[in-house]
């Protein structure tokens, strides 16, 4: 009786086990999956990336937290440029967790998506990781932009991330044509004004 009890609450640990997740994701079979696609993988930076500082670690923040705070938050000392070789090695409840050739700490990435499935986390993780090199993928003429960490008019919002990373402030208003963005980097001192998701200029501060 004693036994199978004890193999009766066994199989009921191992079930709630199973039913545990990082907070990011829904269950364990899509971390399973997660791990299976992403965890020791190659690939490369999608972006220029100017992480803040989290602790003794680097943070990628792709909910937009920080730059909707008030006061400006510093950047940390690192500039990884946009196709350096990352790898995935992980996750906790709040971040996908990084490393990039060339740097010790780890690289926290912070996504908007919590119990989501592997669809919703792979379409925010498309914004830091390429399977190819990404500059081959850029349109000839913002190619040299690009490679100068620079943009012109016209780039796209995508192009503009190739080129300076996440912004530190993002605001929105609706214009006669689409949304108009005002990106604000404070380390570039500059801000980049688009059109229905296109640049249009630019004024340093």
């Amino acid at each position: 009786m004693k036994h199978k009890t004890a193999c009766l609450l066994g199989v009921l640990l191992c079930a709630l086990m199973a039913c545990q997740t990082t907070g990011i994701l829904r269950g364990s079979s899509q971390e399973q999956a997660f791990r299976e696609l992403y965890v020791q993988k190659p690939f490369y930076t999608a972006m220029f990336i100017h992480p803040y500082r989290y602790n003794e670690d680097y943070l990628i923040d792709l909910t937009g937290s920080m730059a909707e705070l008030e006061t400006e938050i510093p950047r940390a000392p690192v500039a990884v440029p946009l196709g350096s070789p990352i790898t995935i090695v992980g996750l906790d409840d709040k971040h996908v967790l990084a490393h990039i050739t060339g740097h010790t700490r780890l690289f926290r990435i912070r996504l908007h998506t919590q119990l989501g499935t592997l669809d919703d986390v792979a379409k925010e993780l498309a914004l830091v990781l390429s399977k190819e090199p990404p500059l081959q993928f850029v349109r000839p003429e913002i190619r040299a932009f690009v490679e100068r960490q620079e943009i012109t008019r016209g780039t796209t919002r995508h192009e503009v991330s190739m080129s300076l990373g996440l912004p530190d402030k993002t605001t929105s208003v609706p214009g006669a044509t689409g949304t108009i963005e005002e990106l604000t980097y404070f380390d570039r001192r500059v801000h980049v004004f688009l059109d229905n998701g296109t640049v249009t200029n630019w004024q340093q501060f």
